[in-house]
């Protein structure tokens, strides 16, 4: 009985060791909440109808097993007795209700600050669910899925995780924090904090505020703000400040979450999918194991995954690869704000807005190079190409990026010449492109910019999945070189002049911060010819075909912190329609540069045949625009 006994006790004191040794697969237990079909019982051709899959997946992880000691403050979540950290996400699945059906491919969408924005791109509706537009991907037979990675997303109806608070032995976690805030109206004074304040003490933060970016720093007395609550900070504004004034909170915050487990939760969600059987729970296991697994994330989600990459997280506990594929779309040359102590993935920096915030630095392109402002060696691929786990990429990046992201550092990486993408990566600048289409904000000053770029995104996605399924090689990137003179400084851009927009061509750009007492990256933007478009890149029609000026960028307009970068909205200037009506427009207008009936029409035919025949356009989306030119 003793020696019972004493085994007993052994073997609860030496499980920690036993898991950590033997965790070479995921810890998932799904819960499945619902199980229904879709889009009102549509089918798909020969892949037939679809079902939504929703549910909570719980997981485990190892807080000292070697693929996990990366994740900032890991060490001090809370453990059960076993010694694993346990955490929750959020996941929708969609896939063929046939398995037989099914085409084994997995395309797997990160989720946009809990919001799925791919049905959007791909033809359906963000807004409508049953909305899948022509079906592109359904009419494949692809499985399409979305998880929480964001530990602070929890409105209902979004897709999110729920993360472990960092513990002190005895005292909570605390240290230093920040918040930026631009009200843009006129009765706004609410700042609102990512991370409870750890003291009430006015005398333990600070308050500025700043008329634009790189202004002298004015001090807000504590007179003039007061907390609200632990989490919310009331302003009252300085007389003489307008809306567009940056207002910055330096505080002690307490509570930090384990947040870089958002990316633990990816690797080892698709691992299990990917891998695990029917009698462990997968859904999927009866569709068999999949051919390829191809990841998408748009802005917010572009940069998660060129984090995630950066990070090491595409191998597998199992040493395997996670995804096969990865389309990063207008991410820039940033990562995210995620793997840090009081994280916040949701902000990110801009010209304008929430200077400072992490994961805008070296390393900025996919190759490996050694920096020559900070000295380090090191690239966004370098973690999984020692391990053999890189996948094919595509990075896709509009005009918008090089204003707001510093995209040409994708193509530089901090020098000064072209640096060569590595032979898995093709890199695409869409011409003219917006980050957001139509956006529209009192602060800006031009009209919106709402051309649709979502048919290059479409095609490119496709080749993406013929890439990793059958090995066709994918359209050639398309991307600005210095080399070739399609990269230019900021202050170098010659615009043209268009009195009657009051045209102003920006000085300023979003400069990642360099080290202290360390020269700036340098930054350029793409050259333009004589009617302000961009040259390089993957022009559309319309811009190739122009009936204006399409800017990836907005400006401030006067009261809204004049001459700065208007958060993420581009611009669009029509040309005037004859040449009376030019008033000192330098670019021709509609009637002297298309001046035969249907000589515009003529040239759209023409631009999206162009597209098609270089893959950069599917057929049924060549056929549309081609349609729309004739009418």
């Amino acid at each position: 009985m003793l020696l019972i006994r004493f085994l007993a006790t052994l073997a609860v004191l030496l499980a920690p060791n036993i898991v950590a040794a033997k965790q070479s697969a995921p810890a998932v237990r799904v819960e499945i909440t619902s199980r229904a079909p879709v889009y009102d019982g549509r089918t798909f051709g020969a892949r037939g109808a679809y079902e939504t899959i929703t549910g909570v997946a719980h997981m485990r992880i190892d807080p000292r097993a070697a693929h996990n000691r990366g994740i900032a403050d890991l060490a001090l979540a809370p453990r059960a007795a076993d010694g694993m950290a346990e955490y929750q996400i959020d996941f929708v699945i969609q896939r063929p209700v046939d398995a037989a059906k099914a085409r084994r491919v997995l395309v797997y969408e990160v989720v946009n600050r809990g919001m799925r924005l791919m049905p959007g791109m791909m033809g359906g509706s963000m807004a409508n669910p049953a909305d899948a537009g022509d079906g592109l991907l359904q009419n494949q037979g692809f499985t399409l899925v979305a998880s929480g990675w964001q530990g602070d997303i929890a409105a209902k109806g979004l897709i999110g995780a729920r993360f472990p608070l960092a513990k002190g032995q005895r005292e909570p976690v605390t240290g230093p924090a920040a918040a930026e805030t631009i009200f843009d109206s006129a009765g706004g004074n609410r700042i609102a904090l990512g991370y409870p304040a750890a003291t009430l003490d006015q005398g333990k933060a600070r308050l500025t505020v700043s008329a634009v970016t790189g202004a002298p720093a004015r001090i807000i007395p504590a007179s003039a703000w007061r907390y609200g609550d632990a989490t919310t900070v009331l302003v009252d504004r300085p007389a003489g400040t307008d809306a567009g004034a940056i207002y910055r909170f330096e505080y002690v915050a307490r509570d930090p979450r384990v947040m870089g487990l958002g990316f633990a939760a990816t690797r080892d969600f698709i691992a299990w999918l990917r891998h695990a059987g029917a009698d462990e729970g997968n859904p999927l296991a009866d569709i068999g194991r999949y051919q390829a697994a191809i990841a998408f994330g748009g802005s917010q989600s572009g940069r998660y995954l060129r984090d995630f990459l950066w990070r090491g997280f595409n191998r597998d506990l199992a040493g395997r690869r996670v995804f096969d594929g990865a389309i990063p779309f207008i991410p820039g040359a940033r990562q995210t704000f995620t793997n840090f102590r009081f994280a916040e993935p949701g902000r990110f920096s801009r010209q304008h807005e929430d200077h400072g915030v992490p994961g805008f630095t070296f390393p900025f392109t996919y190759a490996a190079l050694t920096d020559p402002v900070t000295g380090r060696h090191d690239g966004i691929l370098k973690a999984c190409a020692a391990t053999n786990t890189c996948p094919r990429l595509f990075h896709i990046d509009t005009s918008a990026e090089f204003w707001q992201a510093g995209s040409s550092l994708v193509g530089t990486g901090g020098t000064d010449r072209d640096v060569p993408l590595p032979a898995n990566v093709r890199a695409y600048m869409i011409a003219g492109g917006a980050h957001a289409p139509g956006m529209m904000l009192p602060a800006c000053r031009y009209p919106a910019n709402s051309l649709n770029y979502s048919p290059v995104v479409r095609a490119l996605l496709m080749a993406m999945i013929d890439w990793t399924t059958a090995g066709t090689e994918p359209p050639p990137s398309r991307w600005p070189s210095l080399a070739r003179g399609e990269l230019v400084p900021v202050d170098a851009l010659q615009g043209p002049s268009v009195p009657a927009a009051g045209l102003v061509w920006p000085k300023v750009i979003n400069q990642p911060e360099p080290p202290a007492g360390k020269r700036a990256w340098p930054l350029y933007v793409p050259a333009i010819d004589a009617d302000g478009n961009d040259m390089a890149g993957i022009r559309m029609p319309d811009v190739a075909a122009p009936s204006g000026t399409w800017l990836g960028w907005n400006l401030r307009k006067v009261g809204y912190g004049e001459g700065d970068l208007c958060l993420l909205a581009g611009s669009h200037i029509p040309f005037a329609p004859d040449a009376a009506a030019r008033g000192g427009d330098t670019r021709l207008s509609l009637a002297e540069r298309y001046p035969a009936p249907g000589a515009r029409a003529a040239k759209l035919r023409e631009a999206a045949g162009a597209l098609r025949r270089d893959r950069l356009l599917l057929d049924a989306d060549a056929d549309r625009l081609i349609a729309a030119a004739q009418r």
